[in-house]
């Protein structure tokens, strides 16, 4: 059987320097006539934050993958990481910090290839994020243990009308454990609970013929808190669907290729209803986006002109996080040139 064996080391170290000094209700701005404000400065005013953090990593992995039969193939792998965190306070009266996870990272996999056109597979895959991962260790953080991602995946992709085209279908079940959420009275992170999300995969890209090509997804996410005892805004955020996840999602793009070396493309995106906090008492309603795009191409020269958000749709792309009622509206129409030249 022939393997192939994949392996190595990684280490790493940052030391990053922070101070930042803030003051609140320093004036009002109008919005319409914005002028700079003088900001008075407190002499001798402690900032903020004045530290150094410290970050030290230090992995190993070791990964086989093994051709058991022309029509089957096996891969295992596992990774060892040790994530060191150390937060340097330079502020009086205020402690330093420190935290050190290791952890193990397995994945497995299995694909069934009867012949060239069709391949089947099968994966596992476990995954930490460390509490201070944005490099913020903190005492509101230092104590949480990591969050564990475990997937499961199953799936097949095709080949259609001999090679011009493929089809794929993947089925998966997404668990997050030991989820953060910060307790709004004490500041400090808190273990939310387990999420679970289950969902279906379909792609389709291909020529068609005549110059015309076209990509289209869609998605089926069926996500629920299975495990927690949190609540906010007076909900229990057990089986609640967890923040910014639409059950349906779906994009379609086609494209034409023209005469003289030009052409033409347009597609659609479309996004669900998605709640934005974890009690799910505030929606952000679904939107469909249109984009439309033109090029030209010969020899090095490549000029496309892009159009996103082509009706000046109004929707909200995601929430802030902090608080349900901050979201992030989505961009406005905008027209995009770009030139390249190739040599």
């Amino acid at each position: 059987m022939q393997h192939q064996i994949l392996y190595g080391v990684e280490f790493g170290r940052q030391n990053k320097n922070q101070l930042v000094r803030s003051q609140a209700n320093v004036a009002t701005v109008s919005l319409f006539n914005p002028v700079n404000p003088v900001v008075p400065f407190t002499a001798g005013g402690q900032p903020t934050s004045n530290n150094l953090g410290i970050f030290k990593t230090a992995s190993a992995y070791l990964q086989d993958m093994v051709t058991l039969a022309p029509e089957w193939k096996a891969l295992a792998g596992i990774r060892y990481d040790r994530f060191e965190q150390e937060n340097v306070e330079r502020r009086a009266g205020v402690s330093n910090v420190s935290r050190t996870d290791r952890n193990w990272s397995p994945r497995a996999g299995l694909v069934y290839q009867p012949n060239t056109v069709q391949s089947y597979y099968a994966s596992f895959s476990r995954s930490f994020q460390p509490s201070g991962e944005g490099f913020a260790l903190t005492a509101a953080n230092a104590q949480i243990a990591p969050e564990i991602t475990k997937n499961k995946e199953a799936g097949a992709k095709y080949d259609l009308f001999n090679g011009r085209a493929s089809a794929g279908v993947s089925i998966f079940q997404l668990t997050r454990t030991n989820i953060k959420t910060t307790d709004p009275l004490t500041l400090q992170l808190l273990p939310l609970g387990t999420q679970r999300t289950k969902g279906i995969e379909l792609t389709f890209n291909g020529d068609l013929g005549d110059g015309w090509k076209t990509w289209a997804g869609y998605s089926y996410l069926d996500a629920a808190m299975i495990s927690s005892i949190g609540r906010d805004d007076g909900q229990a955020i057990l089986g609640k669907r967890p923040t910014l996840t639409p059950k349906h999602a779906a994009n379609l793009w086609v494209s034409k290729a023209l005469g003289g070396n030009f052409g033409v493309g347009g597609g659609m995106n479309y996004v669900d209803d998605r709640f934005a906090n974890p009690g799910n008492t505030v929606t952000l309603p679904g939107y469909v986006t249109a984009d439309a795009m033109a090029y030209y191409r010969h020899a090095g020269i490549d000029l496309t002109l892009n159009l996103t958000n082509l009706f000046d749709r109004d929707y909200i792309v995601a929430g802030h996080g902090s608080s349900k009622n901050l979201n992030l509206p989505g961009s406005p129409r905008s027209v995009q040139l770009t030139a390249r030249y190739r040599f």
